[in-house]
């Protein structure tokens, strides 16, 4: 059985682990928030006389989403890891 001074410190380094990955996961989510409007050269014209988005904003999202997604799943692990531990 590890020592008491052991599972505190692998507690504590647990917490924080689980902190950062929070916070990283408030950023992606801040980032993907903020990246839904089109950049410069993200909207293709239509005979219409619209736009739509292109290839490059649909690549653009499923960027800042994916980043979500791993840092969501980080934020996840640490906190199993965490609440293992408690």
């Amino acid at each position: 059985m590890a020592q008491p001074a052991d599972r505190s410190a692998a507690l504590d380094k647990a917490v924080e682990e689980a902190r950062a990955a929070y916070l990283a996961l408030q950023e992606a989510e801040k980032r993907r928030d903020a990246g839904v409007e089109s950049q410069a050269g993200e909207r293709t014209g239509s005979a219409a006389g619209g736009s739509r988005p292109n290839d490059q904003y649909i690549g653009r999202q499923a960027q800042l989403e994916q980043e979500v997604e791993l840092a969501r799943r980080r934020y996840e692990a640490a906190a199993k890891r965490w609440n293992d531990l408690k």
